[in-house]
């Protein structure tokens, strides 16, 4: 190897690794604005106002750094592609960032879902202030277990 491919090989493994960084930042705060849906849900659940306004605006912020981190994600990227079309490579990402879009994408499935829950819960809450809470979207973890079936066979007399 020239030293020139040995220095566009360094190129891509280290826009790789600041990618996979932003990967795994922008994760965790995927994470956290889960946990804080799920907060607000409680908060839904017990018509806890304060509690509500708290964790929505604990939320807000977390939104803004996910932002922020996106953008530093679609930087990433270019670099990425950029390295990896001088090295001429057929793949541009590694293992490890599959992994971590694979994430992502859960991440956001599950925040939907929640999201739902939650705007099912504020509508109801505000369309009766008395009655206890009922949500028609499924919980994450509640969901119904397949059950096994079993054939019996009787004989014939």
């Amino acid at each position: 190897m020239t030293s020139a491919e040995i220095s566009r090989k360094e190129k891509w493994e280290l826009a790789n690794e600041q990618l996979n960084l932003v990967f795994e930042s922008e994760i965790h705060l995927m994470r956290e604005i889960l946990t804080t849906l799920h907060q607000e849900e409680f908060s839904l659940l017990e018509n806890n106002r304060a509690s509500l306004r708290k964790v929505l605006a604990q939320r807000s912020d977390l939104v803004c750094d996910l932002a922020k981190k996106r953008l530093e994600r679609m930087e990433a990227t270019v670099e990425l592609t950029k390295s990896a079309v001088l090295h001429r490579q057929k793949e541009i990402a590694s293992f490890e960032i599959h992994s971590k879009l694979d994430q992502i994408t859960a991440l956001i499935e599950k925040s939907n879902l929640q999201n739902c829950r939650n705007d099912a819960l504020f509508e109801e809450r505000k369309e009766s202030e008395k009655n206890p809470l009922a949500c028609p979207f499924p919980h994450p973890l509640h969901r119904a277990r397949r059950r096994s079936r079993v054939a019996t066979f009787t004989k014939k007399g």
